[in-house]
């Protein structure tokens, strides 16, 4: 299976008065391994968000295991699910780094985004993004090609 890696340090800004990190940022983190896989493989992207497509959230989740802190590295694990012409189902699994190659996995997530046009309404992929998502199907990802949501 091919990965996507994003690696992000905790901040104090990402804890709460307890000094773990908040449960919240760990959809947020979802959101920036997202957009860091679109800015380094699909730029593009940034012109349709002007003219109005977007890509929205339909559902997303996370199970945690361990607590994580301020000053840890964290690497995020994105793999794809599922994709069809107007969605996209992805995993994301979050590891502590102590040291390579030792990680420990500390949550796992999943999140359903679809494609929208500028009136908001459920739209197909543009070719480059589908094309650029489909690098990352292994063998047992489903890649339905039928127009109906993920």
């Amino acid at each position: 299976m091919r990965y996507f890696e994003h690696r992000l340090t905790v901040g104090f800004s990402d804890t709460n008065v307890v000094g773990n990190v908040y449960f919240a940022n760990y959809f947020l983190w979802q959101g920036k391994c997202r957009e860091e896989f679109l800015r380094q493989y699909a730029p593009r992207v940034l012109q349709d968000f002007r003219a109005g497509f977007g890509m929205i959230t339909k559902e997303s989740a996370c199970v945690f295991h361990h607590e994580t802190f301020a000053f840890e590295e964290i690497l995020i694990r994105m793999a794809l699910e599922r994709l069809t012409r107007t969605a996209v189902s992805m995993r994301f699994d979050y590891f502590r780094v102590q040291s390579e190659p030792m990680r420990t996995l500390v949550a796992e997530g999943r999140q359903t985004a679809m494609w929208v046009n500028p009136q908001h309404s459920i739209a197909m992929f543009p070719e480059y993004l589908h094309a650029a998502i489909r690098q990352f199907a292994g063998n047992s990802i489903d890649t339905h090609e039928a127009g109906t949501p993920a």
